[in-house]
């Protein structure tokens, strides 16, 4: 399998934006979404009760939350490690800094070795699209945001 992409033009940010200011990019086609109910049906498969499977999950998801709260790090296995990224206003002096400075942090996830792995192995097809009837192509299976036509 490959993960597909299609073409999009966007403003060129490189140096050579004069003489090229717009660019083709690449843009994942995301098919559909795989829920959670699907996971839970796919590890039942493994024989774990669904029950089970959501009680740790539940319990995984508060104990990250509660670790992170207290300024740790957490390693999820071999799934990977949470982390909280922080940025902040800059001040010119630390008595002129205060914690109102800070920005809302960001979770930060780190890939375990198998995850990495599926990075370095992913393949790439140019998603190929369907003119429809009206002479309308479709089938990107996202819609259009302001920016990213």
């Amino acid at each position: 399998m490959s993960v597909k992409y299609r073409l999009v033009k966007k403003k060129n940010l490189g140096k050579d934006q004069d003489a090229v200011p717009e660019k083709m990019y690449a843009q994942p086609v995301y098919m559909e979404l795989v829920s959670f109910e699907s996971l839970l049906d796919e590890i039942v498969e493994a024989g774990i009760p669904t029950n089970q499977v959501k009680g740790v999950i539940d319990r995984m998801n508060y104990l990250i939350r509660k670790h992170l709260a207290a300024g740790r790090r957490v390693q999820f296995g071999e799934f990977g490690n949470f982390r909280y990224g922080v940025g902040s206003s800059g001040s010119a002096t630390e008595e002129d800094f205060g914690p109102d400075m800070i920005r809302t942090p960001r979770i930060v996830f780190s890939p375990g070795a198998l995850l990495r792995k599926a990075k370095q192995d992913a393949k790439f097809e140019r998603f190929a699209f369907v003119v429809n009837d009206s002479g309308t192509t479709g089938g990107g299976g996202e819609e259009e945001r302001p920016g990213e036509l």
